[in-house]
């Protein structure tokens, strides 16, 4: 799995691609801890989008282990981040960890970017 961090404007688009396994979670985990860091440090405030358009999930090992890195990423985000792109069966299984319910999806990148605004 690739993680791809891109500022435009005042928005942060995070793009993953690539196969989801079960040791993908610790690199991401860190890419998302720089990211976080850098976004406190930073007196600008930042609009987080994770585009999940290009992830493809190979078995259920690290499905968990991600979702628990994406929550832990929401939870401790200056901004509540918007997650796009998010295929079906992968919705269901974050929302089966969602107890707190602090996933919020878009269909597109652009609507989750409008998202910030209302």
């Amino acid at each position: 799995m690739k993680t791809q961090i891109k500022k435009k404007g005042d928005t942060i688009v995070v793009t993953m691609d690539g196969q989801l396994d079960f040791g993908t979670h610790v690199p991401l985990r860190e890419d998302l801890n720089k990211l976080i860091h850098s976004s406190k440090t930073d007196s600008t405030p930042k609009k987080i989008i994770v585009n999940l358009e290009n992830l493809e999930f190979v078995g259920s090992s690290g499905i968990s282990s991600f979702v628990q890195t994406l929550k832990a990423f929401t939870q401790e985000s200056p901004t509540r981040p918007r997650f796009c792109n998010v295929k079906s069966e992968f919705r269901r299984i974050i929302k089966a960890f969602d107890e707190e319910e602090v996933f919020e999806f878009f269909e597109t990148e652009d609507r989750a970017r409008k998202s910030f605004d209302q």
